[in-house]
């Protein structure tokens, strides 16, 4: 069987950052060849053991953008490419709930960066990632620690700001001076601002939340950042994505997480909690989410051009739906910087007549 990135690029097509390349591995070796990294990867000294990484995209894991390690002295050392996290925000996060609640977090030693990651060294929290403990859980003691880490968000909801403070949103830079939940929304719809009928939907459902401060969030609670010692909560790690955000924040980043996943998995059981302390006073903005998640449909990005129409067709079909009015014709998406991907694919403007004909499409300028 023929290695999927051997495969020939489909015809009337071409990688658009490496018009030359006829594979996916062509096109990754033309990539990398012109790539500047000052370090391909963190150092290697004092590693004795190293926990997770992350390859960059289309590198054959040869250049690493994040990695844990597990050091000679037993801490740890989280290490992430510049310009992909935040570890500062991530120290502030961590020295904020260690001083101002009781949820065990791992203590911070050291913050520095070198020519191509910043380095956060913490303490080891005792015990292993929920991840890892579930196969051995009973039914009744995963929804015990589902329990305890409801319990610890309590603590962080009493952390309140008037304003929205956070470094990340869905891992990219959140802008700073968002002040409630309509800055935040319409942020999150800056590309669709000229849509008078969404900015009208999510200005009336924002109204309820009025004067409602932001909390602390963790944002992350997936179960390989809960840390677990005999059956119960050792420790909650990863504080990236952390910070001040609207109150409902925490229960729609579960609540999106656990959708089409069984009854019982970990994202349900936190679900299930956080619906039933919170759900029905936030049940106008999560409408407000169903139409931000159209939106995101439509803008989503996909390689080849074929995929990034139907995404946006498909995308701004639900979004007229959830309207309940016509908003017209799909508009573009710019998908810098996300095609400056080596597989990027689209079709050749000479070949354009023959692909046209051979194969109904959309016109070039809506595939692109």
């Amino acid at each position: 069987m023929v290695d999927f990135r051997d495969e020939p690029v489909p015809d009337g097509l071409y990688f658009v950052n490496a018009p030359n390349a006829q594979t996916r591995r062509q096109a990754t070796a033309d990539y990398l060849a012109k790539a500047k990294f000052p370090e391909l990867r963190p150092s290697t000294d004092g590693v004795v053991k190293v926990l997770r990484q992350i390859a960059h995209p289309f590198s054959d894991g040869s250049i690493i953008n994040r990695e844990t390690s597990v050091q000679e002295d037993q801490t740890i050392r989280k290490s992430v490419r510049h310009g992909r996290s935040d570890l500062l925000a991530e120290r502030r996060n961590l020295e904020l709930i260690a001083e101002q609640t009781n949820v065990p977090v791992p203590r911070v030693y050291d913050f520095y960066t070198t020519s191509g990651f910043e380095h956060l060294i913490m303490e080891k929290v005792p015990g292993v990632t929920l991840e890892y403990a579930w196969p051995s859980l009973s039914s009744p003691e995963r929804e015990d620690l589902a329990d305890q880490v409801v319990g610890l968000i309590g603590q962080f909801r009493r952390l309140q700001s008037p304003s929205i403070k956070a470094a990340l949103l869905d891992r990219q830079p959140l802008r700073p001076g968002l002040q409630d939940s309509f800055d935040f929304t319409m942020e999150r719809i800056k590309e669709y601002t000229w849509c008078d009928g969404a900015v009208d939907y999510v200005r009336l459902r924002c109204e309820a939340l009025h004067g409602m401060p932001n909390v602390f969030t963790h944002g992350d609670l997936d179960w390989s950042n809960i840390m677990v010692l005999d059956k119960q909560v050792s420790g909650i790690i990863d504080m990236e994505t952390s910070g001040f955000f609207p109150p409902y924040w925490e229960l729609f980043s579960v609540k999106r997480m656990a959708h089409g996943l069984p009854e019982g998995s970990w994202f349900r059981l936190l679900e299930e909690r956080l619906a039933d302390e919170h759900g029905s006073e936030y049940a106008g903005m999560w409408e407000a989410e169903r139409l931000i998640q159209a939106l995101n449909h439509h803008s989503r990005r996909a390689l080849t051009p074929d995929e990034r129409f139907a995404h946006r067709s498909n995308g701004w079909a639900e979004v007229s739906r959830i309207l309940g009015v016509d908003v017209g014709p799909a508009p573009q998406v710019t998908y810098a910087p996300w095609s400056e991907n080596p597989w990027w694919l689209d079709y050749y403007p000479e070949r354009e007549d023959d692909a046209r004909s051979s194969t109904p499409k959309p016109d070039k300028a809506a595939r692109s």
